[in-house]
């Protein structure tokens, strides 16, 4: 009875580092999906922020055009469209990772005696690659 002992020595060292091998590319996978993971949930989280921000300086704009006066002209309602709103924004009280909403109000035209105006905010949070802009636009009629 002989014992084979010499080809079997080592190769639980091998199987070893297999397995150390295949169990570092795993962890390093499981690191960078959970890094994606991240960086999608901060896109997201930004997003939102800049979304409202947009929205919320869009409701101020109409409260700068809203309720027009009766014995206001159209030369008058288009005033306040590009001297009050466009260019302007709402005071920010919160302190948030975005820079102030930018508005731009004009007059796009006339269709069945009513004059139409579009108002656009946007809104930027963040910075670098976790830069994030959203829009939004409103349109009014005299």
């Amino acid at each position: 009875m002989s014992h084979k002992k010499s080809r079997q020595s080592g190769s639980v060292l091998v199987v070893a580092i297999f397995v150390i091998v295949v169990m570092g590319f795993l962890a390093s996978s499981l690191t960078r999906v959970n890094w994606s993971n991240s960086d999608n949930q901060t896109r997201e989280h930004l997003g939102t922020q800049a979304w409202l921000l947009a929205h919320s300086a869009n409701e101020w704009a109409l409260t700068q055009l809203y309720p027009i006066p009766e014995i206001a002209t159209s030369s008058a309602f288009q005033a306040m469209c590009t001297t009050t709103v466009s260019g302007s924004s709402p005071s920010l009280s919160v302190d948030m990772p975005c820079s102030s909403p930018k508005l731009t109000c004009n007059n796009e035209g006339e269709l069945d005696g009513q004059v139409f105006y579009r108002v656009e905010a946007t809104a930027i949070c963040g910075s670098g690659k976790l830069q994030v802009q959203r829009s939004q636009e409103v349109w009014v009629k005299e």
